[in-house]
Parts: structure tokens; sequence; C-alpha cells
């Protein structure tokens, strides 16, 4: 299967404090970086899109190209079944298949290394799965 998403557009509720997204509609990525091939991302998940500090919204929009990515990205880092590394690889796995700019690429994989553990830990508190 090719790697990318198999649908063009998905469909969320905003939350009251316009932060929190819940998913009305599946999302479906096809990855190379890990087996199984295939991730769902399921209705009803909660998102924030993408984690972009606000000063920096204007050049890594949160919603922009890359909104796929960053739901599937919140999603794994949610459910814990991958090592950390894995999860950020199909990030920027997902944000080259949605055709993201190289530098903006780059510069969420640098944000990713440098805050990505507070979320990671945060995701793994209560989980028994400690990848």
């Amino acid at each position: 299967m090719k790697v990318g998403f198999r649908e063009k557009k998905v469909s969320f509720a905003v939350g009251q404090d316009g932060n929190i997204r819940t998913m009305e509609s599946e999302l479906t990525y096809y990855t190379e970086v890990v087996k199984p091939q295939m991730i769902l991302v399921p209705i009803g998940f909660k998102t924030d899109l993408g984690s972009i500090p606000q000063i920096l919204q204007g050049m890594i929009p949160k919603d922009g190209k890359a909104l796929f990515g960053y739901i599937l990205h919140d999603y794994l880092y949610k459910i814990g079944l991958f090592t950390r590394d894995e999860c950020d690889d199909m990030l920027r796995e997902a944000m080259k298949a949605l055709d993201v700019v190289w530098w903006r690429v780059q510069s969420v994989r640098g944000g990713l290394a440098v805050g990505g553990w507070y979320a990671w830990n945060k995701h793994r508190e209560g989980l028994k799965c400690t990848k």
C-alpha cells in the first residue's frame, strides 16, 4: 500500500474553549515505519491538532497542510503502542506524504526533539505500556 492518508477530509466538533477537537469521522493512515501498516484514528478521539506554540503558528500553522499528520501523531502518543521515535517518524513520514515543505517538517521535528518529551510523558501517566 502507498504511504499516506485514505481520506481527503475529516470532520470534527470544536470544544467550547476552541482548542480541543473531537473526531466525527475516522482517519486512516498507511505507514512503512512500523507494522501493521494501517493505523485508524477513531471517531470520538480528542486532539488539539498541532501543539505549535502560539508565537510560531504564523510560520507553522496547527491546522494547515500537516493537519492530518498532527491528528495522527496525537493519537499515536495517546495509545502508547509504539515508541516515541516511531511516533515521531510516522509524523515526519505523514508530513512528507502531505507535501508539507521540508523546512516545516524539519521545524516540527526539532520542536519534538526539544519539547515532545512533555506530551509523551503526560500520556504515559496511567498507561500500563511504557514504550
